[in-house]
Protein backbone atom coordinates (compact mmCIF):
# COMPACT_ATOMS: atom_id res chain seq x y z
CA UNK A 1 0.00 0.00 0.00
CA UNK A 2 1.42 3.33 -0.85
CA UNK A 3 0.08 6.14 1.30
CA UNK A 4 0.29 10.12 1.28
CA UNK A 5 0.90 11.40 4.68
CA UNK A 6 0.09 15.47 5.34
CA UNK A 7 -1.06 17.99 7.57
CA UNK A 8 -1.89 21.33 8.49
CA UNK A 9 -3.30 22.06 4.96
CA UNK A 10 -4.63 25.02 6.67
CA UNK A 11 -1.36 26.55 6.29
CA UNK A 12 -2.43 27.61 2.20
CA UNK A 13 -5.17 27.99 0.29
CA UNK A 14 -3.62 25.76 -2.84
CA UNK A 15 -2.70 23.09 -0.37
CA UNK A 16 -5.59 21.02 -0.99
CA UNK A 17 -5.26 21.06 -4.76
CA UNK A 18 -1.34 20.32 -4.57
CA UNK A 19 -2.23 17.28 -2.51
CA UNK A 20 -4.86 15.77 -4.37
CA UNK A 21 -2.69 16.65 -7.54
CA UNK A 22 0.39 15.06 -6.21
CA UNK A 23 -1.79 12.17 -4.63
CA UNK A 24 -3.17 11.18 -8.02
CA UNK A 25 -0.04 11.80 -9.75
CA UNK A 26 2.03 9.23 -7.58
CA UNK A 27 -1.11 7.45 -7.49
CA UNK A 28 -1.42 6.47 -3.75
CA UNK A 29 -3.52 3.99 -2.27
CA UNK A 30 -4.24 6.10 0.98
CA UNK A 31 -4.05 9.27 1.73
CA UNK A 32 -4.25 10.84 5.55
CA UNK A 33 -4.63 14.22 6.50
CA UNK A 34 -3.73 14.64 10.19
CA UNK A 35 -5.93 17.66 11.24
CA UNK A 36 -6.15 21.04 10.51
CA UNK A 37 -7.84 21.19 7.34
CA UNK A 38 -9.46 24.77 6.55
CA UNK A 39 -7.76 27.56 5.53
CA UNK A 40 -6.70 30.88 7.47
CA UNK A 41 -7.54 32.58 4.79
CA UNK A 42 -11.64 32.41 4.03
CA UNK A 43 -13.91 34.55 1.63
CA UNK A 44 -16.57 36.50 3.59
CA UNK A 45 -15.31 35.22 6.71
CA UNK A 46 -15.50 38.89 8.70
CA UNK A 47 -19.17 39.63 7.20
CA UNK A 48 -20.65 36.01 7.90
CA UNK A 49 -18.26 34.92 11.00
CA UNK A 50 -15.79 32.47 11.51
CA UNK A 51 -18.68 29.46 11.98
CA UNK A 52 -20.00 29.78 8.73
CA UNK A 53 -16.83 30.31 6.56
CA UNK A 54 -15.70 27.21 7.58
CA UNK A 55 -18.70 25.47 7.34
CA UNK A 56 -19.51 26.91 3.53
CA UNK A 57 -15.63 25.66 2.75
CA UNK A 58 -16.02 21.91 3.92
CA UNK A 59 -19.09 21.93 2.21
CA UNK A 60 -18.65 23.71 -1.52
CA UNK A 61 -14.70 23.48 -1.91
CA UNK A 62 -13.75 20.47 0.20
CA UNK A 63 -16.20 17.90 0.03
CA UNK A 64 -16.50 18.26 -3.90
CA UNK A 65 -12.53 18.57 -4.24
CA UNK A 66 -12.46 15.42 -2.67
CA UNK A 67 -15.40 14.07 -4.81
CA UNK A 68 -13.88 14.74 -7.36
CA UNK A 69 -10.46 13.18 -6.74
CA UNK A 70 -11.93 10.02 -6.05
CA UNK A 71 -13.53 10.00 -9.46
CA UNK A 72 -10.14 9.56 -10.59
CA UNK A 73 -8.37 7.81 -7.97
CA UNK A 74 -10.21 5.18 -5.99
CA UNK A 75 -7.88 6.10 -2.59
CA UNK A 76 -9.01 5.24 0.75
CA UNK A 77 -8.97 8.64 2.85
CA UNK A 78 -8.98 8.93 6.40
CA UNK A 79 -8.95 12.43 8.08
CA UNK A 80 -10.05 14.44 11.17
CA UNK A 81 -10.31 18.64 12.07
CA UNK A 82 -7.22 20.04 14.43
CA UNK A 83 -7.41 22.85 16.45
CA UNK A 84 -7.71 25.70 14.21
CA UNK A 85 -11.00 23.87 12.84
CA UNK A 86 -14.26 24.62 14.73
CA UNK A 87 -15.32 21.41 15.92
CA UNK A 88 -18.93 22.34 15.71
CA UNK A 89 -18.85 21.40 11.25
CA UNK A 90 -17.20 17.90 11.69
CA UNK A 91 -21.00 16.81 11.30
CA UNK A 92 -20.20 17.87 8.02
CA UNK A 93 -17.30 15.53 7.58
CA UNK A 94 -19.51 12.90 9.27
CA UNK A 95 -22.20 12.92 6.81
CA UNK A 96 -19.45 11.58 4.66
CA UNK A 97 -18.22 9.03 6.66
CA UNK A 98 -19.34 6.03 4.54
CA UNK A 99 -18.08 5.80 1.05
CA UNK A 100 -15.88 9.38 0.59
CA UNK A 101 -13.65 9.42 3.72
CA UNK A 102 -12.67 8.25 7.54
CA UNK A 103 -12.47 10.25 10.53
CA UNK A 104 -9.89 9.62 12.85
CA UNK A 105 -10.10 11.12 16.31
CA UNK A 106 -10.59 8.83 18.96
CA UNK A 107 -11.51 5.88 16.85
CA UNK A 108 -9.67 2.58 14.81
CA UNK A 109 -9.93 1.24 11.14
CA UNK A 110 -8.58 -1.77 9.60
CA UNK A 111 -6.23 -0.15 7.68
CA UNK A 112 -4.88 -3.19 5.60
CA UNK A 113 -5.30 -6.69 6.32
CA UNK A 114 -2.53 -6.90 9.23
CA UNK A 115 -2.62 -3.52 10.34
CA UNK A 116 -4.94 -0.83 12.13
CA UNK A 117 -4.99 3.24 11.83
CA UNK A 118 -5.75 4.91 15.02
CA UNK A 119 -6.11 8.64 15.50
CA UNK A 120 -6.11 11.47 18.13
CA UNK A 121 -6.34 15.54 17.31
CA UNK A 122 -6.74 16.67 20.87
CA UNK A 123 -3.50 19.41 21.96
CA UNK A 124 -1.99 20.89 25.28
CA UNK A 125 -3.05 24.48 25.91
CA UNK A 126 -1.93 26.61 22.65
CA UNK A 127 -1.65 30.48 22.30
CA UNK A 128 -4.38 30.59 20.50
CA UNK A 129 -8.24 31.46 20.18
CA UNK A 130 -10.09 28.58 19.40
CA UNK A 131 -10.31 26.41 22.30
CA UNK A 132 -12.78 23.05 21.12
CA UNK A 133 -9.66 20.54 20.86
CA UNK A 134 -7.33 21.43 23.82
CA UNK A 135 -7.04 19.71 27.04
CA UNK A 136 -4.56 19.49 29.69
CA UNK A 137 -1.51 17.05 29.06
CA UNK A 138 -2.14 15.27 32.04
CA UNK A 139 -3.00 15.65 35.96
CA UNK A 140 0.55 16.37 37.04
CA UNK A 141 1.80 18.28 34.17
CA UNK A 142 -1.17 20.28 32.13
CA UNK A 143 1.42 21.90 29.69
CA UNK A 144 5.13 21.66 28.58
CA UNK A 145 7.62 23.61 30.27
CA UNK A 146 8.17 26.94 28.43
CA UNK A 147 5.08 26.88 26.20
CA UNK A 148 3.28 29.97 25.69
CA UNK A 149 -0.22 29.75 25.85
CA UNK A 150 -3.73 31.19 26.68
CA UNK A 151 -6.25 29.48 28.79
CA UNK A 152 -9.08 31.73 27.49
CA UNK A 153 -10.95 31.00 24.49
CA UNK A 154 -13.82 30.24 22.29
CA UNK A 155 -15.59 26.85 21.83
CA UNK A 156 -18.28 26.29 19.20
CA UNK A 157 -19.24 22.86 20.45
CA UNK A 158 -23.13 24.41 20.81
CA UNK A 159 -23.09 26.36 17.05
CA UNK A 160 -22.05 29.50 18.42
CA UNK A 161 -19.53 30.94 19.12
CA UNK A 162 -18.99 30.98 22.87
CA UNK A 163 -15.98 31.93 25.62
CA UNK A 164 -14.34 29.47 27.97
CA UNK A 165 -11.30 28.11 29.69
CA UNK A 166 -9.38 25.47 29.75
CA UNK A 167 -9.31 24.26 32.92
CA UNK A 168 -5.87 23.37 33.74
CA UNK A 169 -6.90 21.95 36.98
CA UNK A 170 -9.01 19.24 35.09
CA UNK A 171 -8.79 15.46 35.50
CA UNK A 172 -10.13 15.59 31.67
CA UNK A 173 -6.66 15.28 30.41
CA UNK A 174 -5.28 14.04 26.61
CA UNK A 175 -3.12 11.04 29.08
CA UNK A 176 -6.83 9.66 30.73
CA UNK A 177 -8.23 10.07 26.58
CA UNK A 178 -4.87 7.52 25.25
CA UNK A 179 -5.70 5.37 28.28
CA UNK A 180 -9.09 4.86 27.16
CA UNK A 181 -7.46 4.52 23.66
CA UNK A 182 -5.45 1.77 24.59
CA UNK A 183 -8.32 -0.36 25.11
CA UNK A 184 -9.24 -0.59 21.67
CA UNK A 185 -5.52 -2.03 20.95
CA UNK A 186 -5.02 -5.80 20.10
CA UNK A 187 -2.77 -5.56 16.98
CA UNK A 188 0.00 -3.34 15.37
CA UNK A 189 -0.95 0.06 14.39
CA UNK A 190 -0.11 3.58 13.10
CA UNK A 191 -0.71 6.23 15.08
CA UNK A 192 -2.05 9.52 13.78
CA UNK A 193 -1.84 12.36 16.55
CA UNK A 194 -2.19 16.10 15.61
CA UNK A 195 0.12 17.06 18.26
CA UNK A 196 3.72 15.40 18.47
CA UNK A 197 5.66 13.96 21.04
CA UNK A 198 7.51 16.12 23.53
CA UNK A 199 10.98 16.94 23.49
CA UNK A 200 11.46 15.85 20.04
CA UNK A 201 12.98 16.99 16.59
CA UNK A 202 9.20 17.40 15.66
CA UNK A 203 7.67 19.70 18.50
CA UNK A 204 10.50 22.10 18.43
CA UNK A 205 8.36 26.08 17.90
CA UNK A 206 10.37 29.11 16.24
CA UNK A 207 12.11 30.30 19.83
CA UNK A 208 13.32 26.78 20.20
CA UNK A 209 10.98 25.37 22.84
CA UNK A 210 9.48 22.05 22.83
CA UNK A 211 5.86 22.00 23.00
CA UNK A 212 4.59 18.66 21.97
CA UNK A 213 2.50 16.44 24.72
CA UNK A 214 3.93 14.34 26.94
CA UNK A 215 1.29 12.10 27.33
CA UNK A 216 1.56 11.66 24.02
CA UNK A 217 5.27 10.69 23.78
CA UNK A 218 4.54 7.84 26.87
CA UNK A 219 1.60 6.43 24.84
CA UNK A 220 4.17 5.92 21.84
CA UNK A 221 7.14 4.77 24.00
CA UNK A 222 4.69 1.83 25.78
CA UNK A 223 3.35 0.86 22.56
CA UNK A 224 6.62 0.90 20.88
CA UNK A 225 8.03 -1.52 24.24
CA UNK A 226 4.58 -3.70 23.45
CA UNK A 227 6.38 -4.15 19.99
CA UNK A 228 2.56 -3.00 18.31
CA UNK A 229 3.26 0.63 17.30
CA UNK A 230 4.79 0.02 13.60
CA UNK A 231 4.95 4.46 13.46
CA UNK A 232 3.10 7.73 14.27
CA UNK A 233 2.33 10.83 12.28
CA UNK A 234 1.90 14.08 13.43
CA UNK A 235 1.63 17.84 12.52
CA UNK A 236 0.51 20.81 14.56
CA UNK A 237 3.89 22.70 14.85
CA UNK A 238 4.87 23.96 11.43
CA UNK A 239 8.14 25.09 11.83
CA UNK A 240 9.47 22.24 13.62
CA UNK A 241 11.48 20.58 10.78
CA UNK A 242 13.00 23.94 9.60
CA UNK A 243 14.07 24.14 13.23
CA UNK A 244 15.06 21.15 13.72
CA UNK A 245 16.32 20.10 10.29
CA UNK A 246 14.29 16.50 10.41
CA UNK A 247 10.93 15.25 9.95
CA UNK A 248 11.38 12.16 11.44
CA UNK A 249 12.70 10.75 14.59
CA UNK A 250 12.72 7.08 16.23
CA UNK A 251 10.79 6.30 19.72
CA UNK A 252 11.85 2.75 20.67
CA UNK A 253 11.11 0.67 17.79
CA UNK A 254 8.66 3.23 16.38
CA UNK A 255 9.40 5.60 13.67
CA UNK A 256 7.78 9.26 14.16
CA UNK A 257 6.85 12.13 11.51
CA UNK A 258 6.17 15.34 11.69
CA UNK A 259 6.36 16.81 7.65
CA UNK A 260 5.79 20.53 8.54
CA UNK A 261 4.03 22.41 6.65
CA UNK A 262 4.56 25.54 4.43
CA UNK A 263 2.23 28.88 5.65
CA UNK A 264 0.64 31.30 3.43
CA UNK A 265 -0.13 31.74 -0.82
CA UNK A 266 2.59 30.50 -2.50
CA UNK A 267 4.20 28.09 0.21
CA UNK A 268 5.53 25.05 -0.60
CA UNK A 269 3.18 21.83 0.06
CA UNK A 270 4.91 19.35 2.64
CA UNK A 271 3.97 15.82 3.04
CA UNK A 272 5.37 12.16 3.28
CA UNK A 273 5.19 9.49 0.72
CA UNK A 274 5.41 5.93 2.36
CA UNK A 275 4.92 2.27 1.68
CA UNK A 276 3.32 -0.03 3.86
CA UNK A 277 4.33 -3.91 3.58
CA UNK A 278 2.96 -6.15 6.16
CA UNK A 279 4.18 -4.23 9.59
CA UNK A 280 6.73 -2.41 7.56
CA UNK A 281 6.72 1.23 6.73
CA UNK A 282 9.56 2.25 3.79
CA UNK A 283 10.29 5.93 2.93
CA UNK A 284 13.02 6.90 1.27
CA UNK A 285 13.25 10.10 3.81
Amino acid sequence: MKILYTSDIHGSNTHLFSMLSIAEEEQVDCIIIGGDIVPHTLPDILRVGILTAQARYLKDVFIPKLKNFKQRRDAVIYLDLGNDDLIYNRKILEEHHEGLLNLLHFKKHGLTNDVDIMGYMIVPPTPFGIKDWEKPDSVERPYARGSIFTERGYTSKNGILEETVVNLESDDTIEKDLERLSEQIDRPFIFISHSPPYETPLDIIYNGQSVGSLSIRRFIERWSREGLLIATFHGHIHESPQRSGLIHTKIGDSLCFNPGQGSGDGAEFRYVIFRLSGTRIFTNV
